[in-house]
């Protein structure tokens, strides 16, 4: 028996109407495409501008870039939601910072107004959009004072405390262009640190360094000692290399006071003000040094 109506029925032709109505449906359903910012298979962040050495309270420049990419290592182009920065490694418990949600525009996000609240040493960052998050950034530093030097010029920074520690750093002129960063805190005390905070000056050039604190009831300068704290060894005030901390991933120890010839850290100068104040002078070699009493 035929299925099919008579022309014009209307009555044979209902089930074959239906069935394309469902084809064109489930065709519609599948080639409707993904809402702007929903993560689609295969999405992943990627910093590709890193973060580098800012001052504290001052957005990050260059900017840090995030690529939202597809499966195939591709910059996905339709990728318009937004992307999140975050602390992966965060030593001093710091706010997050400001600025650190953007919305991708093509599969990029670029973070302009991205600025950090509080100085550290050793921060790593993450980007995240629904559903994933990148690999970990280079690490950085939140500095308290960064002042670019000028060909052929001195440099100087201003004056930064911790904990009852006051210092400045100058660097001398020098053919090239260089970079000078004063801190006061961010850093854990070292394994020499007797009283006050930690100060942190990191310099593209040879430094004098200057730092002073309260003698409260001490009668003789003598009685203060510069505490260093560097990458490489040094040799300290016993005539020995200075010891390896692990704690803080560096060599600490107590300086010497310069001789004739002698490379630095070593201790410039050393005396006592009217006002009771301890001041002692350290010149230093190009590096990222922590200083305390």
């Amino acid at each position: 028996m035929r299925t099919h109506g008579a022309p014009g029925s209307g009555r044979g032709w209902r089930p074959t109407l239906m069935a394309l109505a469902g084809a064109a449906t489930l065709l519609l359903l599948g080639a409707q495409p993904a809402l702007a910012g929903e993560p689609s298979c295969g999405q992943t962040p990627v910093i590709t501008g890193q973060p580098t050495t800012t001052q504290v309270d001052t957005a990050m420049t260059p900017p840090v870039v995030v690529q939202v990419e597809n499966s195939n290592g591709q910059i996905d182009w339709g990728f318009q939601g937004t992307v999140t920065l975050t602390y992966a490694v965060n030593p001093v418990g710091a706010a997050e910072p400001s600025g650190n949600v953007v919305n991708a525009v093509h599969g990029v996000a670029t973070f302009s107004q991205l600025t950090f609240p509080s100085v550290g040493f050793g921060f790593e960052l993450v980007a995240s959009i629904q559903g994933a998050t990148s690999q970990p950034s280079q690490p950085f530093d939140i500095v308290g004072q960064l002042v670019q030097c000028q060909p052929g010029q001195a440099c100087q920074s201003g004056t930064v405390s911790s904990a009852g520690t006051s210092g400045s750093a100058r660097s001398p002129a020098a053919s090239g262009s260089g970079v000078l960063t004063a801190t006061g805190g961010g850093f854990p005390l070292l394994s020499c640190t007797t009283r006050g905070g930690v100060l942190t000056f990191t310099s593209t050039r040879s430094t004098v360094i200057t730092i002073s604190t309260a003698a409260r009831g001490w009668h003789s300068p003598w009685s203060f000692n510069a505490c260093w704290g560097a990458p490489e060894p040094f040799v300290t005030k016993g005539g020995h290399l200075s010891a390896f901390n692990p704690a803080n991933g560096e060599y600490e120890g107590l300086l010497p006071f310069c001789s004739w010839g002698q490379p630095g850290p070593c201790v410039q100068s050393q005396y006592l003000t009217w006002f009771g104040t301890v001041v002692i002078t350290v010149r230093a070699p190009a590096g990222d040094p922590h200083i305390t009493f």
